[in-house]
């Protein structure tokens, strides 16, 4: 409809003009659709290149952590820091549940002088799970504030002197472990540091992260499990879990990169 004539030409109603302006109800909501539909394609996606940056600086962590290793083995006449004393220098009860979201527990260990300056202490897949479940984990004390410190462990069996003081489960080589590095075979295949699961898997493990000691098995008893968080499936926390370090964990090993 026209209401006007300007220099001799019609001119449009300028109500009849805003209303084709405006957007339908329908159109709308087919935007507002292939947004949604947008998102839900996008939104995974962005989750995995988080995940997959975090599994980055988590590997870029524990080299540093092995290459801190190497320098404490070059200085000791290539023997290997007590594996029960690395982190902490522990005096008292090996096990102690909350340790590692514990702040006011203080690192004084063996090898903290060869790490102690560095920022490479937190797997940041770990920290964001820690804060979501870390609270569930066994012997939790509601006192101690869930503040995560260090997610990482060494290997028991490098270095360790055995439960000797702590109740005889052992002590030296007896178990399997080895005090220098040129006791070593297949260096590279053998995990130096790595990371343990903040709770216990069934038939896996019996004991979670709780004293930075990543101790897998005595005998036929299931310690310690290698942490399955990375990689994983469905959701499933636990579908991570690979028998081989070179297919999924990550890990230093006794050569890590320069």
């Amino acid at each position: 409809m026209f209401s006007s004539r300007v220099n001799g030409a019609c001119r449009p109603n300028e109500d009849d003009t805003m209303d084709r302006k405006a957007f339908t109800l329908i159109e709308l909501l087919v935007v507002i659709a292939i947004i949604a539909l947008l998102m839900g394609i996008l939104l995974p996606a962005l989750q995995q290149v988080k995940k997959q940056t975090r599994f980055i600086v988590c590997r870029a962590n524990l080299n540093q952590y092995g290459i801190a290793g190497r320098r404490y083995l070059s200085d000791n006449d290539e023997c290997f820091p007590d594996a029960q004393r690395w982190l902490y220098d522990i005096r008292g009860d090996i096990i102690v549940p909350c340790r590692w979201h514990d702040a006011t527990a203080e690192a004084d260990g063996l090898l903290w002088s060869y790490l102690a300056d560095m920022d490479v202490h937190m797997c940041p897949e770990f920290y964001v799970l820690a804060l979501s479940v870390g609270a569930d984990h066994p012997g939790h004390d509601p006192k101690i504030p869930l503040d995560p410190q260090f997610s990482y462990s060494m290997n028991a069996f490098l270095g360790f002197r055995g439960f000797g003081d702590f109740g005889g489960f052992g002590n030296g080589n007896e178990n399997g472990y080895v005090r220098k590095s040129t006791e070593v075979r297949n260096s590279s295949n053998v995990i130096f540091f790595s990371e343990e699961n903040c709770w216990t898997i069934p038939g896996i493990s019996t004991l979670p992260l709780n004293n930075n000691i990543l101790y897998t098995r005595d005998g036929d008893n299931p310690w310690n499990s290698i942490a399955t968080y990375h990689k994983t499936k469905g959701g499933d926390l636990n579908s991570g879990v690979q028998r081989s370090p070179q297919k999924g964990h990550v890990w230093a090993n006794l050569n890590p990169s320069p």
